[in-house]
């Protein structure tokens, strides 16, 4: 009996002797879970931030692009060499729908003043996404827009001018090379005599080369 009492003594003092260990080591065990539920948390959370601005940025350079392409398609309806019937105001048309010949600056005003409209729309959306790009990813491409706005400029510039030669006819004629630069600039026809479509797919193109990899990394 008095050598089951002392193991039994013995058992209960080793028992209150590792009892401070044994909270250490639940204490220790209990804060590194809570610190590996943090890290996979923040980890966790640094993946989904990463992946919603990897998305941001695609849909960002998606928008871009897709007002880039919409202004290529305006500078072909404003370069468009064929105006239309129902271009031209009804009340400036004869029998047969042509415009007639003491309307002919007036109406071309008109029709050139409706193309326009779907030239400024989709370049002012471009101008301020351009802006939001500059905001999301810096500076360095801030120039990437100017050949494309020069371009716009010249076909602005040859509308105007073909515009006052119609409104004044008696001015003196433009030179033979002259003339041709002007219509090459005024007309898209997609032959060897246009040599300005090229200028503009060179626009778009500088655009294409700064956002198609941003839209690839994501797809």
């Amino acid at each position: 009996m008095r050598g089951e009492y002392a193991k039994g003594n013995m058992d209960q003092t080793t028992i209150t002797m590792a009892g401070p260990w044994i909270a250490a080591v639940k204490d220790v065990l209990l804060g590194f879970s809570a610190a590996s539920a943090a890290l996979f948390a923040y980890l966790g959370l640094s993946a989904w931030r990463n992946e919603l601005k990897g998305k941001s940025e695609y849909e960002l350079a998606k928008r871009v692009l897709k007002a880039v392409y919409r202004v290529r398609e305006a500078f072909k309806t404003v370069r468009n060499p064929a105006i239309y019937e129902y271009e031209f105001p009804e009340e400036m048309r004869d029998f047969h729908g042509h415009l007639k010949p003491e309307h002919d600056y007036e109406g071309t005003l008109r029709v050139y003043e409706k193309r326009w409209e779907k030239m400024d729309q989709p370049f002012k959306e471009l101008e301020e996404l351009h802006l939001e790009a500059q905001v999301e990813w810096g500076p360095e491409h801030q120039d990437v827009i100017v050949n494309l706005r020069r371009c716009r400029s010249e076909v602005l510039l040859a509308i105007q001018q073909m515009l006052r030669h119609k409104k004044n006819p008696r001015e003196e004629p433009s030179k033979a090379a002259e003339l041709a630069e002007k219509r090459s600039v005024l007309y898209h026809s997609g032959g060897d005599q246009d040599k300005f479509t090229p200028q503009i797919d060179a626009a778009i193109g500088e655009f294409e080369k700064w956002l198609r990899p941003r839209v690839r990394s994501k797809g």
